[in-house]
């Protein structure tokens, strides 16, 4: 088949992770595939031409992530004409921007259409009014697309609440990893020697709490930083390293900057590529979302045998609580610090490697499930 993804950003996250990985497996299993994505720089240009030099990118100006009437028609035609030029079988749409016009673009160029939500904006903490909107939005895009995947059963239960799309056309596939990755981990004194340098520190004898997670407003990074606060007290040689950057990370380092108990505790190390490769050097990892869908790096972590704590949101509860997954409830920094102390105090580590993945969490799992999807809209 001939398969174009769009997406509406470049910038690597979870959504854009989700599209280079199933781009080249479906590449591997001998399809055409072209990325389109929007906006004017794209570290997942560079990425995808790094990983299969043979998948095009093309760039989509007119494609951004703020609502702006006229920017947006533009990018509508943008995408109708590109569809038009390339004549897809499939048309696989991902994030929300992307997932509303190129799903409109796409199938009036006569293309068929399937959607990815990765998590639905009006689950975030908006406005009764904005998340009104943005259900409607959906709602009125469901009528262009043939068929909807959520990336959680959470996700595809808020969208027939909603009543987004008819339950025939939602299907649940969770997102997956390649298990191979593995061997790319390192082993946890190299792992701690890594982050050690990233920290320009010593770690080697620390408990090291781990975020990897921009700083966005869903990932609630000031609430990890709250928590850990209470975390200090108890565990003293407790370290906190924050991998990523984004909109928040100013907020984030005034707050430490303000607490004199963990202004040299805490570390902001930017983003790195790979992060998931040091995560056996760390003794947690934390997530304290507000909003999710099915989040890579705990995917990642079980991987790599690394216990989790995290917010009961999204599809994480269906990653197999109780498997060195913790589940705190969003916006209690006084119970997320009980949760971090216990897992440092048992000093346990899951078991390491695939043995912890279900078959849906794998990415030959997933893609066999997007395969058969595009296959019933053909």
């Amino acid at each position: 088949m001939k398969i174009l993804m769009i997406i509406t950003e470049g910038d690597l996250g979870g959504a854009q992770r989700h599209v280079l990985d199933v781009s080249r497996e479906l590449h591997r299993r001998g399809h055409d595939v072209h990325i389109a994505v929007g906006g004017v720089f794209s570290e997942m240009e560079r990425a995808a031409t790094e990983q299969v030099p043979a998948i095009p990118v093309v760039r989509l100006r007119h494609l951004v992530r703020s609502i702006n009437f006229a920017t947006d028609i533009r990018a509508f035609f943008e995408i109708y004409r590109l569809v038009r030029k390339m004549r897809p079988d499939i048309v696989h749409c991902h994030s929300s921007k992307a997932g509303v016009i190129g799903s409109i673009a796409a199938r009036c160029a006569g293309a068929g259409v399937v959607y990815t939500a990765h998590g639905f904006v009006f689950r975030e903490e908006l406005g009764l009014h904005t998340r009104f909107f943005y259900a409607w939005i959906e709602r009125c895009a469901s009528f262009f697309r043939h068929k909807i995947i959520t990336v959680s059963q959470s996700d595809a239960d808020a969208a027939r609440t909603r009543r987004i799309a008819s339950s025939k056309k939602i299907q649940v596939i969770p997102n997956g990893i390649d298990q191979a990755l593995a061997s790319e981990l390192l082993d946890p004194s190299e792992a701690r020697r890594t982050i050690s340098s990233w920290c320009s520190a010593d770690l080697s004898n620390a408990k090291i709490v781990l975020s990897i997670a921009n700083f966005f407003t869903v990932k609630n990074i000031p609430l990890l930083i709250h928590a850990f606060e209470s975390v200090i007290p108890r565990v003293p040689e407790a370290r906190l390293v924050l991998i990523g950057d984004g909109a928040e990370r100013a907020l984030c380092e005034r707050i430490v900057s303000k607490n004199e108990k963990i202004i040299d505790r805490v570390f902001f190390v930017g983003k790195h590529a790979d992060a998931f490769r040091v995560l056996r050097g760390a003794d947690v990892l934390c997530l304290t979302s507000t909003k999710e869908g099915m989040p890579y790096v705990v995917l990642e972590a079980k991987l790599a045998g690394t216990p989790i704590v995290a917010t009961r949101v999204g599809g994480i509860p269906e990653m197999g609580e109780g498997v060195g997954l913790r589940l705190v409830v969003p916006h209690a920094p006084e119970i997320f610090s009980d949760a971090i102390v216990d897992v440092l105090r048992e000093g346990k580590k899951m078991s390491e490697g695939g043995a912890l993945m279900k078959p849906a969490f794998t990415l030959s799992g997933m893609v066999d499930a997007i395969e058969a999807v595009y296959r019933s809209v053909r």
